[in-house]
């Protein structure tokens, strides 16, 4: 056999051996072949290339698995990083809202304290008006019916009446500025004396015969109510109008 059957025979039969395994990427077949003509020990060289071969495709296989996982390890982070920020704001914010709640609560919760403080000051003032009101009309009562008293008193001013007036007009602007300060917390005073009952805005502490004024009227004002932003603050107590008990037998 000359040298041509040679190679032919052993190309053939590196062909066969290497036919379950598929040659390394980029070394074609006649590449092989010339290096194994080329190596005696060619059978061994096939083996220790087909071993660096499943090494170097392991190692492949491992440095994109390393990318891959390095770039998903970015993407999460950078996922994370996006959620903790964006949680971070809205709890900045919910504690933003929160302090404004509290701030407003505090706000009101003074101002209730002030306008009852106000409002309970404005009846101590009318309560003393109406007392100054009271000895006024006796006085004024008194003297009218003393004509003996006015027969023998000196012509002048009275000091007692002085006093009484001054009295009067000290409550009176007390009153004034302090329905205008209510006036500013937007507090008003519910007119009850005269109107129908309303059980929302009032209390009947007390009730009356009365055959003159319709059923459920009011007819007097113990304690004046206020309202305080369109709802009540402290409801009026009131004396209300009912039908004559013999009317009432009668229906």
């Amino acid at each position: 056999m000359n040298r041509d059957a040679l190679v032919r025979r052993f190309e053939q039969w590196l062909d066969e051996a290497l036919a379950s395994e598929d040659p390394p990427g980029g070394i074609d077949a006649e590449m092989l072949a010339a290096l194994a003509d080329a190596n005696p020990d060619a059978n061994g060289w096939i083996d220790r290339l087909g071993d660096a071969y499943t090494l170097w495709a392991a190692m492949t296989a491992l440095t994109h698995e390393v990318k891959l996982q390095g770039r998903s390890f970015k993407e999460l982070h950078h996922t994370l990083g996006t959620q903790a920020s964006g949680m971070a704001d809205e709890i900045r914010a919910a504690y933003r809202e929160r302090e404004r709640d509290v701030q407003r609560e505090a706000e009101r919760r003074s101002r209730r304290e002030i306008l009852s403080a106000l409002i309970d000051l404005r009846d101590r003032l009318g309560r003393g008006l109406e007392s100054v009101r009271a000895v006024e009309s006796e006085i004024s009562r008194g003297a009218g019916h003393s004509w003996l008293r006015r027969a023998f008193t000196k012509r002048g001013k009275d000091p007692h009446a002085e006093k009484l007036a001054a009295l009067t007009t000290g409550y009176e602007l007390g009153l004034e500025r302090l329905d205008q300060t209510l006036d500013e917390f937007n507090a008003h005073e519910i007119r009850c004396k005269g109107q129908p009952f309303d059980p929302r805005r009032m209390n009947a502490i007390d009730k009356e015969e009365s055959a003159v004024v319709p059923e459920g009227t009011v007819l007097e004002v113990y304690r004046t109510g206020y309202e305080w932003s369109g709802q009540v603050f402290r409801p009026a107590q009131v004396k209300v109008s009912c039908a004559p008990a013999a009317r009432q037998q009668h229906e």
